[in-house]
């Protein structure tokens, strides 16, 4: 079973998307502090990471996305960022992201996302 670990301020998101994946057998693993990503990302070892773009951490989605990234261990976990922002461009600008979806969005175009890249995850 596939695993996303999803990060998100907004507790209610979570929720909601945690019970759709799960629908769509995917395992899940949420959590609303930013912070606690890179902890979470070691010990779950998701394949996929969906995150906001905005949190309320002292950290933001962009930048632990980035560190992410920039280290060897989880630099090819697939990392979707979402926001209501839709300015697709300058958030992949500012973070190495795979791929971006803008909120609100259809689940069916975040599943489509999330299959895509889990079926393109490098063979190490």
């Amino acid at each position: 079973m596939d695993r996303i670990l999803v990060v998100d301020d907004n507790v209610d998101i979570l929720h909601v998307v945690q019970a759709i994946l799960e629908t769509h057998g995917f395992e899940v693993l949420t959590t609303a502090r930013g912070e606690e990503t890179f902890e979470k990302t070691e010990s779950y070892q998701p394949q996929l990471i969906l995150m906001d773009v905005y949190l309320s951490s002292r950290v933001d989605g962009r930048q632990i996305c980035n560190a992410l990234k920039q280290n060897e261990k989880t630099k090819d976990i697939p990392v979707i960022m979402f926001s209501a922002q839709t300015k697709l461009e300058e958030v992949l600008k500012v973070c190495k992201a795979d791929d971006f979806i803008a909120k609100p969005f259809a689940m069916k175009d975040l599943i489509f996302k999330i299959k895509h890249h889990i079926a393109h995850i490098p063979l190490n």
